[in-house]
């Protein structure tokens, strides 16, 4: 006869068990449910992974997060589902080992969920895959960077000897980016509620779900290792507003946080300022920036600052112009604020752009 304490137990474990699941769901669901993928039979001459390149900036040494692989068209661009396959990594070259678990269950599409790097550097890695005619099929280079300082951006200003409860998360270039394109870097660590402070000893899995917002988001959803974390693989499908929700899979011991990212649309590379005769583009932009305006620019000031609100670039504007070219080839790559002001019309307009 099973006793009444044996039925709890079991129904508390099957909740366990169903949870992490479903939590497990979320950082490695199947490619094909997002509507930018596209799915079906089709030719295999092609293998498709989470990443949008062939040259990955990894997580640094010590951490991971959960990618996939699977074969399709490379005209068609479909990946196709009626193949069974198990994709292997191997190390090509590298200054380190690869950690965790190689290899993939069987499938048409499949996660490596654990792989991590035992040293800084860069990687060259073979993925072959069993039940595909000749196994070589790809070759991937990890690019594997140093831990970033993460103590100093803490409410507390440190890291310290203490039992994190609470999620922090901090953007590190702002919160905008462009649809489709890679969210720049969002560390998220554990901190202590009462003091701030950063908890570097810890170790676990944050996993990443969209709270609110009008599409999909997409790429690395969690992330696994020791002290914390840099989610640099985060894609949107839509322009608007958007919150994420970081949390783990015990809710009682770390206290869930959010974070907000506006999405934008560029058509043909323009944007445009809204309700204001002012256009800018492109956007993103490489080495210059155009405005345009039927109104006169002379008299305007404009300039760029940095996500840390530094002026990274200036530019009086004297003489009557309705377009001006910045030429902007020294700013390193990131999102920037530019603002044009010193005029009756243009009073302090400003708008985020991406190089």
């Amino acid at each position: 006869m099973v006793s009444k304490s044996n039925v709890i137990l079991f129904a508390f474990l099957l909740f366990l068990f169903s949870k992490n699941n479903i939590v497990l769901g979320q950082a490695t669901p199947n490619p094909c449910i997002f509507s930018k993928i596209n799915c079906g039979e089709g030719p295999i001459n092609t293998l498709y992974t989470s990443f949008s390149s062939d040259t990955i900036f990894y997580t640094p040494p010590g951490r991971s997060m959960p990618f996939w692989f699977a074969l399709g068209d490379s005209v068609t661009e479909i990946i196709d589902t009626t193949g069974h396959y198990n994709f292997s990594l191997s190390k090509i070259s590298g200054p380190g080992d690869i950690k965790g678990i190689p290899g993939t269950l069987s499938g048409y599409y499949s996660y490596l969920t654990d792989i991590s790097f035992s040293a800084i550097g860069t990687y060259e890695v073979a993925v072959n895959v069993s039940g595909f005619p000749g196994s070589f099929v790809g070759r991937m280079v990890f690019v594997v960077p140093p831990e970033i300082d993460f103590c100093s951006e803490a409410p507390g200003g440190d890291c310290g000897n203490v039992i994190g409860n609470q999620i922090f998360p901090k953007q590190i270039s702002g919160g905008v980016v462009p649809v489709d394109e890679v969210l720049p870097e969002i560390l998220v660590g554990v901190v202590d509620s009462v003091s701030g402070l950063l908890d570097s000893s810890f170790s676990g899995t944050i996993y990443i779900e969209k709270a609110s917002g009008p599409g999909e988001i997409y790429g690395v959803l969690s992330m696994s290792g020791e002290r914390w974390f840099n989610f640099n693989y985060l894609r949107f499908s839509e322009p608007g507003s958007y919150v994420l929700r970081f949390f783990t899979e015990d809710s009682l011991l770390y206290k869930e946080a959010f974070v907000n990212v506006e999405v934008i649309q560029t058509t043909n590379g323009f944007i445009f300022l809204t309700g204001e005769d002012l256009s800018i583009y492109p956007n993103p932009f490489q080495d210059k920036i155009t405005l345009t305006s039927s109104y006169d620019l002379k008299g305007t000031r404009i300039e760029l600052l940095n996500c840390s609100g530094q002026q990274v670039f200036c530019k009086y504007v004297l003489a009557s112009k309705k377009r001006i070219v910045l030429n902007v080839t020294d700013l390193a790559k990131g999102i920037y604020v530019l603002n044009v002001s010193g005029t009756e019309t243009f009073q302090n307009k400003t708008l985020k752009i991406i190089k």
